[in-house]
C-alpha cells in the first residue's frame, strides 16, 4: 500500500512536470490583414505609410518573427521610366532607416512607357525579447521615384513568438 502511494505520488511529480515543460515552450501569433489596397503616399525612408501594424506583449522571454507581405504596385512618374520605393517592418517607429538599417528591401523597377507592374514583396525579422516587453511592429512602404498613385494590395503582417530557437 505504501509503495503505491509513492508510486502514485512520483507519476503525479512527473505528470506535473512535463506539464510545466510543455507549457514553456510556448508559441503564439497575431496579425493584422486586409483585402483591400493601401495607397502608398510616403515619399521616403523618414515618411512612410504604414500598411499594417500589430502591438504585442511578451509572454515570457524568447523570440518575435514578423512577417510582412503584400503584392506592390509601384506607378512611375510621368516621363520616369525606372521606380523605386521599398517596404520594411519597423519596431517601436515607422521610419526605418537610421532607426532599422538592416530591415528593409528596396524595389527598383524598370517601366518602359509608363507601364505598371505588380511585384510580390514578403520581409521578415526576428527580435528577442523579455517577459512583459511590448513592441509595435509597422509593415511600412515608401515610393522615391513612383507616383502617389502607387498601392499595396492585401498588405498582411503576422507576428510570432516561440520561445526557443529550434
Amino acid at each position: 500500500m505504501r509503495d503505491n502511494k509513492l508510486l502514485i505520488s512520483m507519476a503525479i511529480v512527473c505528470l506535473a512536470f512535463a506539464i510545466v515543460q510543455d507549457a514553456s515552450a510556448t508559441s503564439w501569433f497575431n496579425y493584422s490583414q486586409t483585402k483591400n489596397s493601401v495607397t502608398i503616399t510616403g515619399p521616403d525612408f523618414a515618411n512612410t505609410t504604414v500598411l499594417r501594424a500589430v502591438s504585442v506583449t511578451c509572454p515570457a522571454a524568447g523570440f518575435l518573427m514578423a512577417q510582412g507581405s503584400a503584392q506592390i504596385q509601384l506607378t512611375p512618374l510621368a516621363g520616369i521610366d525606372t521606380v523605386q520605393g521599398g517596404i520594411s517592418i519597423t519596431r517601436n517607429s515607422r521610419a526605418p532607416f537610421p532607426a532599422d538599417p538592416n530591415h528593409y528591401n528596396s524595389i527598383v523597377l524598370s517601366a518602359p512607357n509608363g507601364g505598371n507592374a505588380v511585384l510580390p514583396g514578403f520581409i521578415q525579422r526576428v527580435d528577442s525579447c523579455s517577459q512583459g516587453q511590448k513592441m509595435t511592429y509597422r509593415f511600412v512602404a515608401w515610393h522615391e521615384s513612383a507616383s502617389d498613385a502607387s498601392i499595396a494590395l492585401g498588405p498582411r503582417l503576422v507576428v510570432q513568438f516561440f520561445s526557443d530557437k529550434i
